[in-house]
């Protein structure tokens, strides 16, 4: 059984990781020219960045490959004085985008958690197909971005060829 969806490598993803305390996130707001999420499990969007919070003192930023470097260097650049982290961490994780209208019957099959409970605009970090997974939802039931640690990407890509249906992986 095939299903009505598409799965592509995220290859212009750009990933920064932050943590600080709460004087650290003004400056990353600042920094950014954005407010940042105020709870967990939760992102904001601008043109050209997307702030995932995954905890109270622990986000990522998505931006282009094209902007990792300047987005780094004003992020760390902000919190020069402060108790903060600021870490490219690009290398570290693949993504996949997940798109179609039976995109979460295929997620269903390898995530460990409901995914009537999340919407459009929340993340969450959970056991996906055996290896760990941050999953990002663009529109809920419809598009979703899943990131997971490089060294997986190759089998999490012939995982989505065979829960999604088709013979071979998402392009990779």
């Amino acid at each position: 059984m095939s299903y009505q969806v598409e799965i592509l490598a995220l290859g212009d993803t750009a990933l920064i990781n932050l943590r600080g305390t709460k004087t650290a996130l003004g400056h990353f707001e600042s920094a950014l020219e954005m407010e940042f999420p105020k709870s967990a499990q939760a992102v904001c969007s601008r043109e050209g960045i997307t702030v995932l919070s995954l905890a109270p003192d622990h986000w990522w930023v998505r931006t282009s490959i094209q902007n990792e470097e300047q987005t780094f260097n004003t992020l760390a650049e902000a919190v020069a004085a402060e108790h903060a982290a600021v870490t490219v961490v690009s290398d570290h994780f693949s993504g996949f985008s997940i798109v179609g209208p039976e995109s979460a019957l295929v997620l269903r099959q390898g995530l460990s958690l409901d995914l009537r409970r999340l919407t459009s605009g929340q993340c969450t970090r959970g056991s996906f197909a055996r290896c760990g997974g941050t999953l990002q939802v663009v529109h809920d039931r419809h598009h979703y971005d899943l990131f997971v640690e490089a060294s997986y990407a190759d089998y999490i890509s012939t995982w989505f060829g065979v829960a999604s249906g088709a013979d071979t992986g998402c392009g990779r």
